[in-house]
């Protein structure tokens, strides 16, 4: 799409994943043709920056985030992000891996699902060494990245896949000491589908019913578990969460309002427009504008 938000994707290789220091990292930053990685893209992949050493500060979805030495950062697919030059200045590791990996070694065990990371719409992106107490990822981190650049390639994957499981499950502990540690996982399992359908669709239809129908759970089910995870309606969250999308494409593409209205599922521009400051107080072209 011309003009549009560049769209990142995850360049095929057997492993499905690649893990880097940060030195290789900002080395690779400099070398990329493909896009400007210090400005904003989406990613068609998911993210983890762990720091051994220093801070670093990351852009993600209109937000500056410090990531300091011992916490980490877990950048979802279809987010927007961008690096930053300061990179340079921290260290630390760079984890990238595909959905192709996710959908082989996220769910290794039926029993502990991970709802909370990558699930930047209930959940913080950083889960700072202080969330973590004496649970460190720094060790797993470091192990991960000795066996990607360990030259024996014999079922490398596998031995990777688990120990990427094992500081996501580390992860996930921290995040169900947080805020919504106690919500019934099956709750999380369905918020989750319902925010995939919601990525997938929402350009056809932002009606609640519809979702929850799809679902196959009732409307009251749906907005009880929105509610419950977020503090918003069901009809609340899929508005907030079109604005985002209006926003990503206000502040990381050239196309013209009324190009984004069609690109987000409305059929008239003044409608898109009329829906844009009624729900955040300013028109998208003075959005656009200050930021």
């Amino acid at each position: 799409m011309k003009g549009g938000i560049p769209q990142i994707y995850y360049k095929n290789d057997d492993l499905n994943i690649e893990v880097m220091d940060f030195t290789l990292l900002f080395d690779k930053l400099y070398k990329l043709k493909d896009h400007d990685p210090f400005a904003i893209h989406k990613i068609k992949f998911y993210f983890i920056i762990v720091i051994t050493k220093n801070s670093y500060t990351h852009y993600l979805d209109f937000k500056s985030y410090n990531v300091e030495e011992g916490s980490a950062m877990f950048i979802a697919k279809n987010q927007i992000h961008h690096f930053t030059k300061n990179t340079r200045e921290a260290q630390g590791y760079a984890i990238v891996f595909s959905s192709q990996f996710v959908d082989k070694y996220y769910f290794l065990s039926g029993n502990s699902k991970l709802n909370r990371l990558f699930n930047y719409h209930i959940e913080t992106p950083v889960i700072q060494k202080s969330d973590m107490n004496d649970d460190n990822i720094l060790e797993i981190a470091s192990k991960l990245h000795e066996e990607y650049t360990y030259p024996n390639t014999f079922i490398k994957s596998d031995i990777m896949g688990s120990l990427l499981h094992v500081l996501l499950l580390k992860a996930e502990r921290a995040k169900a000491s947080q805020s919504i540690g106690h919500i019934n996982l099956q709750w999380l399992e369905i918020f989750n589908k319902f925010k995939n359908l919601l990525e997938k669709d929402y350009v056809k239809t932002r009606s609640s019913r519809a979702y929850a129908s799809t679902l196959l759970i009732s409307y009251k089910f749906l907005n009880d578990i929105v509610k419950e995870l977020t503090g918003k309606t069901v009809k609340a969250f899929i508005d907030d969460f079109v604005i985002i999308e209006i926003k990503r494409y206000l502040v990381s593409s050239t196309l013209t309002i009324k190009e984004i209205s069609y690109q987000t599922g409305f059929e008239e521009p003044a409608n898109m427009i009329k829906f844009f400051k009624k729900r955040t107080k300013t028109t998208p072209f003075k959005f656009r504008q200050e930021i």
